[in-house]
């Protein structure tokens, strides 16, 4: 904390902070989310340039030889050899940095730059043991040059990338001449590298992105210096405001200072703002809020804003592309405000203070947020100025997007008769808004009120305020997920409040649809599943190509190939009889075999076990089979799956004399079997959030396919139909398993292969990649592995068998949807 007092000490003239005191906490160094992107998508660059080197090499082979071949003409223009260059490069430029550090004073920026360069230095070595060692033949192959004996080596100069990393954590290249002179000697450097034939073209790109890549990372993680305006300047940029400042008191961190700079408004705004908020006194005595928007901090502002706007539906984004921009963004939202009759404070100036936007506000006539008062403190008149407050906003078009009770300010209203509510904190806000954003504004005012008066009394209000139509359209948008994290952590010491609100709502209008409503365009788990389906993907175009699976093909037995693939035909059959002997009302056979194959279509795009259900649940709907009875039917089907599977390996398990389960010790598949199904009952019984979400996930769907199994069961054959149908699909997907196993001469116990089999299908229906993608390969061939099959046999055993259950039921379920389509069934 700083707190100086000019008072106390006469300053010079010339003194920016001549007659102001400040009490502050300036940070000298700050953590730039700029730094972490820009490593994070330089460590994409090398990614890219390893995949087009690795798998464009007759390209990059042909270049870096086209390049070499103007070597000799190069080398006569040049005024040094190539190797005095490159000693220039390696020495001078790296001593120049450390020297001009040295001028400027920054003993610590020296040992950062020297520590980037041995960083840089170490993952460049690791990164070429790795390549040797675990690279493919294609990409060490792009970074390998040919020596004189004609051999081929890697070469990685890890000193071009100690350099790169040297010049990176010394600073922003914009910021430094020695840094702007020395870079493009970095590049030239790894060009004279390619065009001595030292090194090939992917090989020098990826040095030198190692090194940004390194450098940026470690001027992330020990930060750089800040450029933000503090004392001085800070006063100097609300001078040029138009202001004189008396004393700057620091609002947003008011637990580090004395009692008397603390100022509760001031507090409440700085909980919502973005930037650093200060409580300025000047020298007439008027009290003023600064906004300070450092650039620093501009880019998670960004991100933040641009995060929440792509992820809900029907939200505009605001391009701000500069921090500049961003200031006069708010700064218009709040006049606008202001003249649509709503009380928010005014904006009275901006300036620009080194790499500080200041906007300077009116102080709101406030006395206190209303997070901090009480539900004795806050009556219903109270509650229905703020409504009237918003009201007015979204009567212009204008939308508040980041309500909460610290943005609703309250002053003393005892002169006019009614209370004196501000809303503050526009950083989010827009002009011309869309309707959904308004209600969200209505969503955030009411969880706010409720977290404070309780639900009734804030429901209340609403339907005061606006009325039951629009309380109705609001309350399906009623969900944490829309909420500031003040309100939610509000709402959450109150136990259920948000519920409550809606049994508030409903209780008042008991027709009123409270169903949530998906505003959210995706969640994390989308995200999960987006990132696993690249890196699926990934794999598929490295590993999982034609050329392999024709070359696993020509080693492989045809006779039982054909087998698999008949066994795999059969699925379909199985999968057909039990809908048919489930289904409610009477069903084509035809139709429903093909609704079966076109299953395998979209299996490309939903996880496993969801394609086949939502057709089933399509050819019932098409029959007017009401949903609650086709939802009912599609889950019985997928119970009595599980039923058939559970009961089949429990037999195998009694009754198979095959070598390697009863006859010795069980085997390693048995083993892997048992050993997860005793960790599932444990955890079952002895967790009980295990046991909670295990009973959340079985119950529904058993209340579901209760009524229905009751009538089932009083029809024997049907139930006996359905099972059998059941069992047909789960022995011909071990047949086909079986098959593929004993095309490439491995003969397992039928008991290991089923327990293969189910293991995969059990990780293929938890991991949510379309079809179990990626986990049913890695666990399928784990377990062949550990049952003993070699690791080169095992992969193209899996790919077969993958690309006869998953990858050529494509196309065949693409002609199945396209039959069904035409005949009304999709």
């Amino acid at each position: 904390m700083a707190d100086r007092d000019a008072t106390q000490d006469a300053p010079a003239s010339d003194d920016p902070l001549r007659g102001v005191s400040v009490v502050d906490a300036p940070e000298t160094r700050v953590h730039r989310v700029t730094d972490i992107i820009a490593a994070s998508i330089t460590t994409l660059g090398i990614v890219l340039v390893l995949l087009l080197g690795a798998y464009g090499t007759a390209t990059t082979e042909g270049l870096t030889e086209d390049v070499q071949g103007f070597a000799r003409v190069l080398q006569r223009l040049l005024v040094a050899p190539v190797n005095l260059f490159s000693g220039i490069v390696t020495i001078v430029v790296p001593l120049a940095v450390i020297i001009d550090l040295g001028f400027r004073r920054e003993p610590r920026r020296i040992l950062e730059v020297i520590g980037a360069g041995v960083l840089a230095f170490i993952v460049t070595v690791i990164a070429a043991i790795t390549t040797l060692e675990f690279g493919a033949d294609e990409l060490v192959r792009s970074l390998s040059v040919r020596t004189s004996e004609g051999e081929m080596v890697v070469q990685l100069p890890a000193y071009l990338a100690a350099v790169a990393a040297m010049l990176t954590a010394a600073g922003l290249r914009t910021t430094r001449r020695v840094l702007s002179i020395s870079w493009p000697f970095v590049w030239i450097a790894a060009a004279v590298g390619v065009i001595s034939g030292i090194v090939t073209l992917p090989a020098a790109i990826t040095v030198v992105l190692i090194g940004r890549a390194s450098g940026l990372v470690l001027r992330w993680a020990v930060g750089s210096t800040a450029d933000r305006a503090y004392g001085a300047q800070l006063a100097d940029g609300i001078r040029r405001a138009g202001f004189e400042p008396r004393r700057i008191v620091r609002a947003d961190h008011h637990d580090a200072y004395e009692p008397e700079g603390h100022d509760d408004v001031a507090a409440a705004i700085g909980r919502t703002r973005s930037g650093r908020i200060y409580s300025v006194t000047t020298v007439e005595g008027h009290q003023l809020i600064v906004l300070a928007l450092d650039g620093d901090q501009h880019a998670a502002g960004f991100i933040s804003k641009w995060w929440q706007t792509i992820r809900f539906r029907g939200l505009d984004p605001r391009a701000e592309v500069s921090l500049r921009h961003a200031a006069e963004s708010t700064a218009l939202v709040s006049h606008a405000a202001r003249s649509a009759g709503v009380r928010t404070a005014r904006v009275l100036g901006m300036s620009q203070a080194r790499d500080t936007m200041l906007v300077v506000y009116q102080r709101p006539v406030a006395m206190r947020a209303l997070s901090e008062m009480t539900a004795d403190e806050v009556d219903d008149d109270m509650l229905d100025s703020i409504w009237s407050q918003f009201g007015q906003a979204h009567a212009a078009g204008i939308s508040h997007r980041q309500v909460s009770a610290d943005t609703i300010l309250v002053g003393d209203g005892e002169a006019t008769g009614t209370p004196l509510v501000w809303i503050t904190s526009w950083d989010m806000g827009e002009v011309a808004t869309s309707t959904l954003a308004r209600r969200l504004d209505n969503v955030q005012v009411l969880a706010a009120t409720a977290a404070i008066v309780g639900s009734d009394r804030a429901v209340d209000a609403a339907f005061r305020a606006l009325g039951e139509d629009i309380v109705e359209q609001v309350a399906p948008l009623l969900q944490s997920i829309v909420l500031p994290r003040s309100t939610q952590r509000a709402l959450k010491a109150h136990g259920d409040r948000l519920k409550d609100t809606r049994a508030a709502i409903v209780a008042r209008v008991p027709d009123a649809e409270i169903e949530q409503q998906n505003i959210a365009r995706f969640g994390w788990r989308t995200i999960v599943l987006f990132g696993a389906a690249v890196l699926i993907g990934t794999v598929i175009l490295t590993t999982f190509n034609t050329q392999e699976i024709l070359g696993a093909l020509s080693s492989a037995n045809p006779a039982w190939l054909v087998g698999a693939f008949a066994w795999s035909l059969l699925t379909y059959a199985g999968a057909a009889l039990a809908m048919l002997a489930f289904s409610p009302v009477r069903l084509p056979w035809g139709r429903v075999l093909f609704t079966q194959v076109a299953a395998g279509y979209i299996a490309v795009a939903v996880p496993a076990g969801v394609g086949p259900a939502a057709l089933n649940l399509r050819l019932l709907t098409r029959r007017r089979v009401a949903g609650p009875l086709a939802v009912a039917t599609v889950a019985l089907v997928q119970v009595s799956a599980v039923v058939v599977t559970v009961v089949g390996l429990l037999a195998l398990t009694l009754f198979t004399g095959s070598e390697g389960t009863l006859a010795a010790l069980p085997s390693t598949a048995v083993l892997i079997g048992i050993g997860v199904a005793a960790v599932v009952i444990t955890a079952f019984m002895l967790v009980p959030k295990v046991r909670r979400w295990t009973l959340a996930k079985i119950m529904p769907t058993l209340r579901q396919t209760w009524p229905r199994l009751v009538q089932i069961l009083g029809q024997p054959w049907r139930l006996a139909l359905g099972l059998a149908g059941n069992l047909v699909q789960t022995v011909a997907f071990v047949g086909t398993f079986y098959c593929t196993l004993e095309a490439f001469g491995q003969d397992l116990a039928i008991i290991d292969v089923t327990i293969l089999f189910f293991l995969s299908n059990a990780v293929g229906a938890v991991v949510p990649t379309p079809g179990g993608l990626g986990a049913v390969e890695a666990s399928l061939i784990a377990g062949l592995t550990g049952a003993g099959v070699p690791l080169p046999v095992a992969t193209p055993v899996v790919l077969i068998y993958r690309f006869i259950t998953y990858w050529i039921r494509i196309p065949m379920g693409f002609v199945a949807m396209q039959w069904l389509t035409r005949k009304g069934e999709m």
